[in-house]
């Protein structure tokens, strides 16, 4: 749910990153699908994480593509469906992956290559350091036949994406649109999976690799642990961490991971026992317990039944097997009005309660602060008789279902895609139960993909709030992690945006035709149709617009760089489609598309090319010049830092500071001092191209101050300095240089070196 626009901080979505397991089955070491790299001479990147990409302008103009005959010999696996999650291509479980023997080193293809392979019309965008992060357009020779032979067309690629030797990415999962298939890959590094580090190969109808989206890292310096103690000692430790009532089943203990960490998976044991506070009302009557190599306790949960393979399910459809639904009609107050809806109440046939459950989609109420702080225990929503229920709850859960339902209308079951159990979490709070005033997605916890429900708040009755973080879900899986910062952040929510309101309007939900979010509660927080409106950017550098910045990526401040204010520069994008021509299941289809086709550090260069790409693969090359005028009219090519600095807004003047060091940039903030009504009124992180952006209103006269802090964090404040008459900056106040601020002006001011 976006709140109101004056507010500082948003949605907290971010919340359970530390959690974000993601799929239950596919993230973890334990089911891989391993195809290795080429071993090939090349540099790698200077960082193991991206930042913004840059990407020449004639990268822009042209996208017909040339095609190719195809191999006769090449079946083409075709689908009526729109969108289809193929389950073929999930992984069979093994726990130690064997790399494929290495070929014989083949030759580097060049941009001049790729383009040559297509007429030189393919897109190509390279992040900043100079390798490329997206292509559209052929860079194989052949159709290839499944997701280990698509990894071949990489080999020749491995130079241009600055991939080092020993960088496996592995196959998630496949998915089908109008009959192109699309793999996605996580990567591997050693014995590791590496988090936020996912790929895309898109085939096209003829097989072929035609479009490519990398998040993949270079030049992690993890190192494969070794284990300090044994299974016997693992075992030990759970008796002494949880008590003598529980009893080893040592067969079943093993070495295993658990994708719990942030940055990477962790190598531990997994020790099964018996579960001696097993619910009378639900039969999990086994405990999965996880500790580390070096002997400490992590965590455990429940499960059903014991482990088939290497890594134990959650075994959380267990929950639903005893219940019985039977579909009941309530009428609660939504905006001073009646709001009539039908959802499941089930029955359970062991302990004769009723549950706000719904056995055939495994969607089921429980309370937040239980789940979330301590750790994933769950009390449902249930009672004696089917009455007494909290309308806040039931009609959220009647929301959170038909969000549910759009999705599976398009083929995607659960936000996973294959059908995971989805937890509604009531009484969203803070640690001392202080109710939060919002509404948020959890990403996977325990097994259960989560989202939660304010009881101080109306948004839950709204199908596009709950639809939004519902989404959330969705592109956590389809991008294989959750980077929630800047412009990443900003390309998350806007799906998020778009895929609520699409999802409303489609299901019946709404009679809005403004595109609003959160309408039917009386209480409209955006307008995807007109962004200005709620003081959201039309374009990049105006007036709304949020730079990104290491500040707001360290601190969380300045909405994380714009995630929600400016997200309105991708969400408006579906309003300009909608009024080109396309249908509500049209753009479904094209943005559930352009969903799969991109990862965690995608920013608005790389989606230019996946949205180009969605055009092709869902049969609209037609939209292809809107979304081109599109990406120019809100400025969302070239340098977006500079072209903050470069723009002129009415009644504005914009003060440019540049910094001469990194360290400096990254550990300052700029200020502006009002004459007239002495004190600080304007204030602007320094952008990631170490320029800091002020924009003061005209009409005033100002002061220009930078703060220095000692830390990324911006905890410790070390020095103020002022810009002088004689433009040097100092810590002495006394003379101070005066700047007017007139409409349009824009000032570049002396570098500032500390």
């Amino acid at each position: 749910m976006k709140e109101r626009k004056s507010s500082m901080l948003k949605r907290t979505y971010d919340m359970t990153q530390n959690n974000n397991i993601m799929m239950r089955k596919n993230r973890v070491l334990a089911l891989l699908l391993v195809c290795s790299f080429l071993m090939a001479g090349c540099s790698g990147a200077s960082e193991k994480t991206k930042k913004t990409k840059k990407t020449d302008e004639n990268e822009y103009e042209s996208h017909e593509m040339e095609t190719k005959d195809p191999d006769p010999t090449t079946e083409i696996s075709e689908t009526t469906e729109p969108s289809q999650r193929d389950t073929s291509v999930r992984p069979s479980p093994t726990l130690s992956p064997t790399p494929t023997p290495m070929p014989q080193p083949v030759t580097q293809l060049t941009e001049q290559d790729i383009q040559a392979m297509n007429n030189n019309n393919a897109i190509i965008i390279k992040n900043d350091d100079g390798y490329i992060s997206s292509i559209v357009g052929r860079f194989f020779d052949r159709p290839v036949t499944d997701e280990d032979d698509a990894i071949n067309a990489l080999r020749g690629l491995q130079t241009l994406l600055g991939i080092e030797t020993g960088y496996f990415p592995f196959a998630v999962y496949g998915s089908i649109y109008n009959g192109c298939k699309v793999f996605t890959y996580q990567q591997l590094k050693g014995d590791m999976v590496v988090q936020n580090a996912s790929l895309k190969i898109v085939l096209d109808k003829e097989g072929y690799p035609f479009m490519l989206q990398s998040s993949l890292a270079t030049n992690l310096d993890y190192q494969e642990s070794s284990p300090t103690i044994d299974e016997a000692d693992a075992e030990r430790i759970v008796i002494s961490s949880m008590g003598d009532e529980y009893e080893v089943l040592a067969d079943y203990t093993m070495k295993t991971c658990l994708a719990d960490s942030y940055h990477m998976s962790q190598h531990c044991f997994q020790v099964i026992t018996n579960n001696p506070y097993s619910s009378q009302s639900f039969d999990m009557p086994y405990v999965i317990h996880f500790v580390d190599y070096d002997g400490n306790y992590i965590k455990n949960y429940p499960t059903a039944y014991l482990p088939t393979d290497r890594f134990a399910d959650y075994g959380n459809e267990s929950y639903f097997k005893d219940m019985v639904p039977t579909d009941c009609t309530f009428t609660v107050k939504r905006n001073g009005e009646d709001f009539t809806f039908t959802v499941p109440i089930s029955y359970n046939t062991v302990d004769g309660k009723y549950y706000l459950a719904d056995p055939s989609r495994k969607i089921i109420v429980a309370d937040f602060y239980e789940f979330y702080y301590n750790n994933g225990n769950l009390v449902f929503d249930c009672r004696d008789t089917n009455e007494g229920w909290s309308e806040n709850h039931l009609a959220a859960y009647y929301n959170y279902m038909k969000a549910y339902d759009f999705y599976k209308e398009f083929n995607i079951e659960s936000t996973d895609g294959f059908g995971m159990p989805f937890l509604i979490l009531t009484g969203y709070c803070d640690s001392d139960k202080t109710p939060i005033a919002n509404m948020c997605n959890c990403g996977v916890m325990y097994g259960w993909s989560a989202a939660t429900v304010s009881d101080v708040i109306e948004a839950g009755y709204s199908m596009d709030v709950c639809a939004h973080e519902f989404t959330h879900g969705v592109t956590t899986v389809t991008r294989q992690g959750c980077v929630y910062y800047n412009e990443y952040g900003t390309i998350n929510e806007g799906f998020s945006e778009i895929m609520g309101n699409i999802s409303e309007m489609y299901m019946g939900e709404t009679t809005d035709t403004t595109w609003l979010i959160e309408d039917t509660c009386g209480n409209p927080v955006q307008c995807i149709s007109d962004p200005s409106s709620y003081n959201q950017p039309e374009a990049v550098g105006d007036m709304y617009y949020t730079p990104n910045s290491v500040y707001a990526m360290m601190t969380g401040d300045m909405d994380r760089g714009g995630v929600h204010w400016n997200d309105s520069l991708i969400s408006n994008l579906c309003y300009v489609l909608y009024t080109y021509g396309l249908t509500l299941e049209d753009l479904a289809n094209f943005f559930i598309a352009a969903m799969e086709m991109h990862t965690t550090y995608a920013d608005f260069d790389d989606m230019y090319a996946v949205f180009i790409a969605a055009a092709m693969v869902v049969g609209r090359e037609d939209i292809i010049p809107v979304i081109e005028q599109y990406w120019e009219d809100k400025r969302l090519n070239g340098p977006r830092a500079k072209t903050n600095e470069t723009t002129p807004v009415e009644g504005i003047t914009k003060v440019n500071i540049p910094f001469t060091s990194t360290w400096t940039s990254y550990t300052s903030f700029v200020f502006a001092y009002s004459v007239s009504k002495g004190e600080f009124v304007e204030s602007a992180p320094v952008q990631l191209d170490q320029v800091a952006t002020l924009r003061l209103p005209e009409g005033d006269s100002y002061y220009i101050s930078v703060g220095l802090y000692s830390d990324y964090y911006f905890t410790q404040f070390d020095k103020q300095y002022w810009l002088d008459q004689n433009g040097n900056w100092t810590v002495d106040s006394t003379s101070l240089a005066v700047f007017e601020a007139q409409s349009e002006d824009i000032i570049d001011l002396p570098a500032f070196t500390s």
